[in-house]
């Protein structure tokens, strides 16, 4: 089978970005040929003009829709899986599949389709104001980088697509990451049959660290307010543990400048890996709503036991006490209980890191992964030659 997937990368690399790339290595290593299309956002958003520009085209740009229409006539895939197309792509690129007849999927990482910034985050809370009402509260409210104006584009994109809805029937099946995922979807009125489940995975898992002593607590993610660093590190000055920070971000300095905590800084997957290898536990006390948490399952794999909060998708990963810690969200009072007492317990926590590593390899292993990612496209490629015909590559 031969597939493209289509991307764009954020200015600073991200989970979605390492998803792309994996399901690339997996999807190569069981034996299909893959193109990506990537788009990236440090080698095209210079300066004021390109933002002009981007902003200009963020609804359809006539650039990506005939960029993208060449590559599938030369490369004439059985399928396109579309990841990120903002802001570069714009959903120009699924007309270009449309035109071709050649079925299209398309993974939700985040949740732009309906929010401007994508994570139903605003002002240190949750706020759902435009999944229930008008997406114009994005403008009221700057939610896009903070700005009023930054905004205006992003809400038009979403009002021009009615948050999602006008792509139902230009997109063979919507790939989410939880269950949580899909009944946000469901709440938009998506339609049940266009979604699938599909969750992220983690391969070539180390297998020498059985032995090894764990011990402190671990912080990998990108180093920002919403991320719960800053409730962390005023936990930490409460509660002096051994606590190991590791990401870049706004925040960067904050915590380099902690002489209490150790900055391990950006680690690649290598180091990152052994971060988790020592570590016996893993905070992730992010006040979000993630759409999945590669680290998370990153810990359930090397056996460190995870503390996150009782929200959206993790709630439906972690079953508290059993194979995770959940904390009340945004209540540091709370996380500070639960972080006493899972130093407090070892022997549960030894119980609960097998339970977790026993569902990573039912549920979040790539053997696991590949047989219902492909299981999708299967699906989809059937489905699309039955409702519409066959992918037509001709160029008149």
């Amino acid at each position: 089978m031969k597939i493209i997937q289509i991307h764009n990368e954020y200015t600073a690399k991200g989970g979605e970005d390492i998803v792309v790339e994996n399901e690339k290595k997996l999807l190569i290593k069981n034996g299909h040929k893959v193109f990506q299309l990537v788009k990236k956002n440090k080698n095209e958003i210079k300066n004021f003009f390109d933002k002009i520009k981007i902003a200009k085209n963020l609804i359809h740009s006539k650039n990506s829709k005939k960029f993208v229409l060449k590559k599938l006539r030369i490369i004439k895939p059985d399928i396109v899986h579309v990841h990120n197309t903002f802001p570069i792509w714009t959903f120009s690129v699924i007309n270009a599949c449309n035109e071709l007849k050649i079925p299209v999927i398309m993974t939700i990482h985040n949740f732009r389709l309906i929010c401007a910034n994508g994570s139903f985050y605003r002002r240190n809370d949750i706020c759902e104001l435009c999944l229930k009402s008008s997406v114009f509260n994005a403008i009221k409210y700057g939610c896009y980088k903070g700005s009023f104006i930054k905004s205006i584009p992003v809400a038009l994109m979403i009002k021009f697509y009615k948050k999602g809805l006008s792509l139902v029937d230009r997109i063979n099946r919507f790939i989410v990451l939880t269950n949580f995922s899909k009944k946000k979807l469901l709440q938009a009125k998506f339609p049940n049959n266009k979604i699938s489940i599909k969750p992220n995975f983690v391969f070539n898992v180390s297998k020498d660290y059985s032995d090894i002593n764990k011990e402190g607590f671990l912080f990998a993610s990108r180093l920002t307010e919403e991320k719960g660093l800053i409730d962390l590190v005023n936990i930490h000055n409460q509660f002096n543990f051994n606590l190991k920070v590791c990401g870049e971000g706004p925040l960067k300095n904050y915590i380099k400048n902690n002489k209490k905590i150790n900055y391990l800084g950006f680690l690649n997957k290598t180091k990152l890996q052994k971060a988790f290898i020592n570590s016996k536990f893993f905070i992730f006390p992010s006040k979000v709503y993630e759409t999945f948490g590669n680290v998370i399952i990153e810990a359930f794999a090397y056996e460190t036991v995870v503390i996150a909060p009782n929200l959206g998708s993790i709630s439906t990963i972690i079953k508290d006490r059993y194979n995770g810690i959940l904390f009340e969200p945004n209540n540091s009072d709370d996380l500070l209980d639960k972080i006493k007492w899972a130093i407090s317990n070892n022997n549960k926590c030894e119980t609960i890191k097998i339970n977790a590593k026993k569902i990573f390899e039912k549920k979040y292993s790539d053997k696991v992964n590949y047989k219902i990612l492909f299981g999708i496209y299967k699906n989809a490629i059937r489905e699309n030659n039955l409702i519409i015909q066959k992918p037509n590559f001709s160029s008149d």
